[in-house]
């Protein structure tokens, strides 16, 4: 399994759970539901930001640039949908830029108030998907509670689908 297989596959999932979230009226996605981050649609901008950030932000050595965005100012699904987008394809062309021995580059890692740690380009890409994980974990329960199915996309299936 390589690196750009699952950051790849979390492509994925998150498109699934974009288009599960599109399926519901704006106001049960904006809803306060109790989630890490309150809102089904905070969540999903926390999720898309977290790749975001590491890759836009912390690879390339960019911290000191990064804003958090106010979630409040995306109010509909298509800006959810564009920010995605983005994210995806700056994801796209730094995987695409990169070299075999690449992976195991060090880069530092700035968390609060905690000293900077260095860590692999591999071990925060891993990371990052890890992350978003928890996450879609998190929407599941929510379209579980409203008695809807949540996505699901076992990576094996994406691994060897043809659609990927």
């Amino acid at each position: 399994m390589s690196t750009m297989d699952l950051v790849r596959y979390n492509h994925a999932v998150r498109e699934l759970y974009f288009d599960a979230l599109a399926k519901l009226p704006w106001a049960e996605v904006v809803k306060s539901r109790g989630l890490s981050f309150d809102s089904a649609r905070n969540v999903f901008l926390h999720l898309t930001l977290v790749e975001d950030r590491w890759v836009n932000y912390i690879l390339p050595n960019r911290f000191s640039e990064w804003k958090d965005p106010n979630f409040e100012t995306y109010q509909n699904i298509d800006m959810l949908k564009e920010y995605m987008l983005h994210v995806k394809n700056a994801t796209e062309k730094f995987l695409a830029a990169q070299q075999p021995n690449n992976w195991q580059r060090k880069v530092m890692v700035p968390w609060g108030d905690k000293p900077y740690m260095q860590v692999t380009v591999e071990t925060v890409l891993t990371h990052m998907v890890m992350e978003d994980m928890v996450h879609y974990g998190e929407l599941s329960v929510m379209f579980w509670q409203m008695n809807l199915e949540a996505p699901y996309l076992a990576f094996w299936r994406y691994k060897h689908s043809e659609n990927k």
